[in-house]
């Protein structure tokens, strides 16, 4: 529809394309350190052209490292469909075998891009923060993958939903949330988001938990949401929302984060 945004969260598990076992952990293990086909580059890209997508956000990107050759994956992916404004968002570079990251593409102007540090320990955790001008409104984009374990995870969650209360306008958050357990996603009710409710989204070839989410402000309608699992690209099933614009905002939104924050890779 051409008043609508479609929206796709996705976790690619860096092209690693383990979509039948847990035992291709243990197969593809070399993957995690050495350069690999992007046969599942293709398959991502398929979908979104397929599903017609206007944002996608990702987690576990690839920028450039070495089991990539060198290419930035979000670039790869702007360059063979219609989202050709995006960012990748460094999150943990493994030497210069791996760069895992955050992403986004979009077919609308991207105005900036903001990787905000959370604090956590033992693991890199960042909250992507872009900001998507569309027709005469300034959308917020916010995407990461949070901890595995449930007291970081918890304590992340906490920042990301101080964060969301400071900002205005129209919101859409996305990710890898690695929990599907009600009592810590709680805090998000905190905030002004709502849950696009689908079904399972991992492991990708028998899907048992729900981790992976989009939230919404009431600036939107929601006029259709799924998994998408007729194509098993990672790990995970991406999560599909599509949204009407109904508020228009009257504020522009401020600068939120009260302290420096890394700049993301802009194209």
């Amino acid at each position: 529809m051409a008043d609508s945004i479609k929206v796709v969260s996705f976790n690619i598990e860096f092209c690693a394309s383990v979509t039948r076992g847990y035992w291709q952990y243990i197969e593809f293990i070399w993957k995690y350190f050495l350069p690999h086909n992007k046969n599942a580059i293709y398959e991502i890209v398929d979908v979104i052209n397929d599903e017609k997508i206007d944002i996608a956000t990702f987690t576990e990107m690839e920028g450039p490292s070495y089991r990539t050759r060198h290419l930035n994956y979000v670039n790869t992916i702007a360059e063979m469909t219609r989202l050709k404004n995006n960012a990748f968002f460094p999150v943990n570079k493994l030497f210069k075998a791996g760069n895992r990251g955050n992403g986004i593409a979009t077919a609308h102007t991207l105005i900036s891009s903001e990787n905000i540090r959370l604090k956590t320990k033992l693991e890199n955790r960042y909250l992507s923060v872009s900001k998507i001008k569309i027709h005469n409104s300034t959308i917020t984009v916010l995407t990461t993958q949070l901890a595995l374990g449930t007291k970081s995870r918890s304590n992340e969650l906490s920042q990301v939903a101080e964060i969301i209360n400071r900002i205005e306008g129209p919101i859409i958050f996305t990710g890898d949330l690695n929990t599907e357990k009600e009592y810590e996603l709680d805090i998000l009710k905190r905030t002004r988001l709502k849950r696009i409710e689908t079904t399972n989204t991992f492991p990708s070839w028998k899907p048992k938990r729900r981790i992976d989410y989009i939230f919404y402000s009431p600036d939107f309608e929601v006029v259709e949401s799924y998994v998408e699992d007729k194509t098993k690209v990672s790990d995970h099933l991406p999560v599909v929302a599509e949204f009407r614009l109904i508020q228009i905002p009257q504020k522009s939104s401020k600068n939120i984060y009260g302290r420096k924050n890394k700049m993301a890779r802009k194209r």
